[in-house]
């Protein structure tokens, strides 16, 4: 249970300001994006945009399979898979995501074992984005489940995206975790309500910055995340990113640190990502793609 109890307070900064429930829904997808500093929402061009802006979607012209598997936190694994079909109305998205925190041990009041238990969250989603000259327009509708022993709590969710060419330059904007919230036996706690503004601009076909704005009102925060991109040959790439909401949660801005490297082979891709976080430990993500 204390395992638990850390891992929620390390998804928030500051206990002070845990509000929403469904914490895992802020927990990065993609191990490129979180390479750099989780900026992605007007970079997002791959099936992971199901997570960051659902508009990115729109931005594909072959079928993507992609998965990530992350090594995170308190030894919690962290997992994600997703499949983007362009059509001829728009592209559609099928994404899956799931936090498992493992087996955890249960004690009385008077702090005694009794037992164990496991906790798990999940969320299925289906997107939907389309391209409108220069914009593009995205939704996802969730399906959010949670579990912690015997006991559960579902709700349904909606994401909105929208991004914007302008040359080499692109903005983008989204609003996340749209509902109700989650409700566990008497209470219901607010979802991890996120918006996000980002701008991305490509230099040539070699250099990628990014810079992403997140607000998260119900946990009355304002987060930064900023990331660059070299594609040091055309299939190697290495990033870089900063994310001031890991820094926070660390007391330490050297700990906002990440980065990671891509391999790219015709139509299939490789991405590993490391970011430290402090005495907590690190994490590690590796994604691997297909477009076809």
């Amino acid at each position: 249970m204390i395992k638990l109890l850390l891992l929620l307070l390390s998804l928030n900064a500051e206990a002070a300001t845990l509000n929403s429930g469904a914490a895992f829904l802020k927990i990065g997808t993609g191990a490129r994006p979180e390479a750099m500093g989780g900026a992605y929402t007007a970079l997002a061009d791959d099936v992971s945009a199901l997570h960051y802006n659902p508009a990115g979607l729109a931005s594909l012209f072959k079928r993507e399979l992609g998965i990530t598997h992350t090594e995170y936190l308190l030894g919690s694994k962290f997992d994600f898979v997703g499949f983007a079909q362009p059509t001829a109305l728009g592209t559609f998205g099928l994404g899956f995501v799931r936090l498992d925190t493992g087996s955890q041990e249960a004690r009385n009041a008077d702090r005694q074992a009794v037992g164990g238990f496991s906790a798990a969250d999940s969320a299925y989603t289906l997107g939907f984005s389309r391209r409108l000259n220069v914009v593009s327009l995205g939704a996802n509708i969730k399906y959010l489940e949670s579990r912690i022993g015997s006991d559960s709590a579902s709700t349904f969710a909606l994401d909105f995206g929208a991004n914007r060419r302008l040359g080499n330059f692109t903005l983008g904007l989204s609003v996340l975790n749209v509902g109700r919230g989650m409700k566990f036996i008497s209470q219901r706690d607010p979802l991890p309500l996120i918006l996000s503004l980002g701008g991305a601009y490509r230099l040539g076909g070699a250099l990628n910055l990014a810079l992403d704005v997140r607000h998260e009102p119900n946990d009355r925060r304002t987060d930064v995340g900023l990331g660059t991109e070299y594609a040091v040959l055309p299939m190697f790439s290495l990033r870089a990113g900063y994310a001031t909401m890991s820094s926070v949660q660390n007391r330490s801005p050297l700990n906002g640190l990440g980065g990671g490297f891509g391999l790219k082979l015709k139509n299939y891709r490789a991405d590993y990502t490391f970011t430290p976080f402090g005495d907590l430990g690190n994490v590690q993500r590796i994604s691997l793609g297909a477009s076809f």
